[in-house]
């Protein structure tokens, strides 16, 4: 993810610093006045990082060059090195000619699935002025919403913005996004999955996230009020469920947890992440169950968002190149699209971003 410049960040903080501790209705006044504050800031931020977006033309020429895409040449190398250029392999044959991706080879191309394979790229090195990633691109612009938003859904918009962000691009098409996804944020605090739906616990760590992701801290009120309501949702055991006091999960409160990071210390939802790990390094949905690609990956990125002090993360991903497929592929039934276990786009992706997620330690020293 970009980094802004100190003088960025200051100006934006500064918009935002009136907002600390206010809530209300969204007709207040006093609301309407810092709304329009972050809004042009956010703004302004964009633009910012559009100019960016012809610097990463060059780099993404030689990404197409250089990255394997022929199905006659076997991956060579180390381990983790297959593993990754395994799986760029993969989602860059599996892109469709409208420039999206689908959830399963041969599908139709969704947002979701074109969203995280953007991402996955980019984060792999794939330069952001490459066709491929272009396309993508294209195709997210072409299917964004006259009200700013993806399918109505906020994981949808959030996971489109986080696209977009790491490919430099449409500032225009990014700042309508953050408009709709605040404006979807409940009185509660809380995003479901679409405006005015009820109070979702996955949805409100995916969308808080994705924010993080973005750049925003905890100063920022939608994310300040949406980490509050996902605090009070904790299980006794430490983790989340889907439903406030069902069985605590895995995949649930990993997302949780990195939602969580810029506004609270996290280090006892970590050390309860790690008691869940299997022998073979990786994670499944609950203790004892077997171990999923997807279901490590989001383990091993919020491992990352919580500094893993002991290296957890490395194991789990030892997991992942030991059970990558020979076309570079991840099998998986952690989508919600699917009844059984089965090679798809959206847990390769995962793989691909969890390899390459970043510590806050790591992030700061570049």
């Amino acid at each position: 993810m970009k980094n802004y410049s100190s003088q960025q960040r200051n100006d934006y903080q500064s918009a935002v610093k009136s907002q600390q501790g206010r809530v209300g209705s969204s007709e207040s006044p006093l609301l309407m006045e810092t709304d329009s504050r972050w809004l042009i800031a956010i703004f302004l931020i964009c633009c910012c990082l559009s100019l960016n977006f012809l610097i990463g033309i060059k780099d993404g020429f030689a990404a197409d060059s250089k990255s394997p895409v022929s199905d006659d040449v076997p991956v060579e190398g180390p381990p983790l090195f297959k593993t990754i250029e395994g799986a760029k392999t993969y989602i860059v044959q599996h892109q469709n000619k409208d420039g999206g991706w689908p959830l399963i080879s041969g599908g139709d191309s969704n947002v979701e699935s074109t969203a995280f394979a953007v991402w996955a790229l980019i984060d792999a090195g794939w330069g952001t002025g490459s066709q491929v990633v272009r396309m993508g691109v294209q195709y997210l612009r072409n299917t964004q919403l006259d009200n700013g938003g993806w399918n109505n859904n906020t994981a949808h918009t959030t996971f489109a913005l986080i696209a977009l962000a790491a490919a430099e691009t449409d500032p225009e098409v990014r700042f309508k996004g953050l408009q709709w996804l605040k404006k979807a944020q409940n009185r509660s605090g809380a995003w479901g999955k679409k405006e005015r739906s009820p109070d979702n616990v996955l949805y409100t760590a995916a969308v808080l996230a994705g924010l993080r992701r973005l750049g925003f801290k905890k100063n920022f009120e939608p994310i300040s009020k949406g980490a509050a309501w996902l605090a009070e949702g904790i299980n006794f055991d430490g983790g989340w469920a889907l439903e406030r006091g069902g069985r605590s999960d895995v995949f649930i409160t990993s997302w949780v947890v990195q939602g969580l990071e810029t506004a609270y210390n996290i280090d006892i939802q970590i050390a309860w992440l790690k008691q869940f790990q299997n022998d073979d390094g990786g994670f499944g949905r609950y203790k004892g169950s077997p171990s999923d690609p997807e279901i490590t990956a989001i383990a091993v990125m919020a491992l990352a968002a919580g500094n893993d002090p002991l290296n957890t993360r490395r194991v789990a991903i030892n997991y992942l190149t030991n059970v990558r497929q020979e076309d570079g592929s991840f099998v998986s039934n952690t989508p919600i699209e699917l009844s059984e276990p089965t090679t798809n786009l959206q847990s390769t992706c995962f793989v691909l971003i969890a390899i390459h997620a970043k510590t806050p330690d790591e992030l700061n020293l570049q």
